[in-house]
């Protein structure tokens, strides 16, 4: 009976302390909003005389933008704004800021003063009234402080992870930031901190995730994660290429951008495909680091992650260094290529076979490495894409058994980096596509129009981009004839990645078409439209350097006044041909 009533002794007593501490804070901040008054109303007249809402560092900070409608700000969460009109009136919004200058109140469900969960305004609040004569100093924020200097970026780095066309969320590429420390080595570059924008979907994908994401139906955040998940996720299990550009930001531009960056990763905005997605939101983040750079509004009414580090590489002197890292998959195919006939055969089978290993274990030191080290590479691939616990536990054991075999050998395998390919990602062509072709039908002669959106398909040039890859969105065909314009084809949504066979992995080709079309007739009359539905999957194989053939097995549902399935097989080949 002693021991609960202790109990609830404690808690009473708890409970009074909480609430003393809550009341304290309180009375403390009506005080200080009492006592700084004069302050307030000398900011709001300073504001107004310089116009500060309308600074161009303002404007970054809160991503207000120029609409059609006036003013309005990409945030979309209401709980950002202090002033009931702030997502569109940065006046109002700024005055709001400023009569909050001196609120250090916790709200409940925060676990930070107002001043620090906008922190980014109130340093700006800070610098631009010191400009003007007037001091006025901020509420040192511990948290945030914390997270800076355990980070302690001295660089920012921006990362392209390449087109991953089996994700609908990915199949254009994907951008984020890497805060890189200031110490050197590849350990710590893997540790450093990356920032992303990214959709939160839950568990939609395919082509529901696609519409809802042209349409704004899911919210993107900022997310935060060690760079080395992201190697993991990308480079590993995803086999995507990752493409390292290091920018020249000062130290004092980094820190803004990290008041930035905590300022919104509290916040969320509509996710919009086209538009306000992960490249949109990181030029933001650059531009509010340094507010001279203008870079969105250079961007197109539609970028993809490519555009964007098209657009930085555009900067004078913004990206000072380029590194390339390699995809686990090519890293694989580039260590293949340069073993032996006899090591691929002996690292091949040792997939299937372990009895091997004693055949292997009475050739010379160095060929045990290149042929053990071949082996684990193709164990850790396939491992990787396993899609259950058991089979990538299978594969684990013989990946350990065959570790401690190789940790006694003393050599080195004498594999080469992974060179980068002969262009980069953002060296290749842009995303939007305006063309024009002439034709005759018969006795009839037309005009075609061609405008795509984005991104890329099997007849563009192929530099920067995967050989015979298509992946396009909102691809426009119109007929010209007669002084009429006729609509011929919209392609929605066009996927064709051609994997290629190999001796020791077997990825499938897939094909997905969907769209609204009227199919080509006799005398260039067009037949009525239909939504066209076609899916395919099959395989790819390399027909020497230039070549790549595929055959698949394809189904195409036309959807009208009369309703069609049709199924068979799809043959074909592309030849990348180079004209002097």
């Amino acid at each position: 009976m002693s021991r609960f009533l202790n109990a609830i002794k404690n808690l009473l007593l708890n409970l009074l302390v909480l609430f003393l501490l809550s009341a304290a804070a309180n009375a403390r901040a009506e005080a200080l909003t009492g006592k700084q008054a004069a302050d307030v109303e000398a900011m709001l007249a300073l504001s107004k005389q310089s116009e500060l809402w309308r600074s161009v560092e303002w404007q970054r900070i809160n991503m207000y933008h120029a609409t059609l409608g006036g003013v309005v700000s990409r945030v979309d969460d209401e709980s950002y704004f202090l002033s009931p009109q702030g997502k569109r009136d940065p006046q109002a919004e700024l005055e709001a800021t400023i009569r909050g200058a001196f609120d250090y109140s916790i709200p409940e469900k925060r676990r930070q003063p107002n001043v620090c969960r906008w922190i980014a305004r109130y340093q700006f609040l800070s610098r631009s009234m010191k400009v003007q004569g007037f001091d006025y100093a901020p509420l040192p924020c511990s948290g945030f402080e914390a997270w800076k200097a355990d980070i302690a970026a001295k660089h920012v780095t921006l990362v392209f992870a390449a087109v991953y066309l089996n994700s609908t969320a990915s199949m254009y590429g994907h951008s984020f930031i890497r805060l890189d420390g200031g110490k050197a080595g590849e350990y710590n570059r893997l540790n450093d901190t990356t920032v992303s924008f990214t959709v939160n979907s839950g568990a939609d994908i395919g082509p529901m995730f696609l519409l809802r994401s042209l349409t704004g139906g899911f919210p993107g955040m900022f997310n935060i994660a060690p760079y080395y998940v992201k190697v993991r996720e990308y480079a590993d299990l995803e086999n995507r290429d990752l493409w390292e550009y290091r920018t020249n930001l000062t130290q004092d531009e980094i820190d803004h951008m990290l008041a930035f960056i905590w300022e919104q990763a509290f916040t969320y905005m509509d996710y919009y495909f086209f538009d306000d997605n992960c490249a949109l939101m990181l030029l933001a983040s650059f531009e509010a680091a340094r507010p001279g750079l203008n870079l969105i509004d250079h961007a197109k009414p539609w970028i993809a992650p490519l555009d964007m580090i098209k657009l930085a590489q555009e900067q004078p002197g913004l990206v000072d260094h380029i590194h390339y890292r390699p995809s686990q998959y090519n890293t694989l195919v580039r260590n293949f290529s340069l073993a032996s006939n006899a090591e691929k055969q002996h690292a091949l089978g040792l997939l299937d076979d372990e009895k091997l290993l004693a055949s292997v274990r009475q050739m010379p030191a160095a060929e045990q490495a290149r042929i053990l080290d071949l082996n684990l590479g193709m164990l850790e691939y396939l491992r990787n894409q396993m899609h259950s616990e058991e089979e990538a536990a299978s594969i684990g054991a013989r990946q350990l058994k065959l570790s401690g075999m190789r940790s006694k050998i003393d050599a080195e395998s004498d594999y080469k980096e992974t060179e980068p390919p002969a262009q980069r990602p953002d060296e290749g062509h842009g995303s939007f596509r305006a063309g024009f072709a002439a034709g005759q039908i018969g006795t009839t002669s037309y005009t075609q129009l061609n405008l795509r959106g984005a991104y890329h398909d099997g007849l563009d040039p192929q530099s920067g981009f995967s050989p015979g890859a298509s992946s396009k969105i909102g691809d426009l065909y119109l007929r010209l004839n007669a002084s009429r314009i006729r609509f011929e084809r919209l392609d929605l949504f066009d996927v064709f990645a051609p994997a290629v066979q190999t001796e020791w992995v077997k990825p499938q080709t897939i094909k997905m078409n969907v769209s609204i079309r009227r199919e080509v007739l006799r005398d260039d009359a067009l037949s009525p439209t239909a939504l066209r539905i076609q899916v395919g999957a099959g395989k790819s194989y390399n027909l020497g350097n230039a070549a790549r053939g595929y055959i698949l097995a394809d189904s195409v549902t036309s959807l009208n006044a009369m309703p069609s399935l049709a199924l068979g097989p799809t043959i074909g080949a592309v030849w990348a041909l180079t004209v002097c």
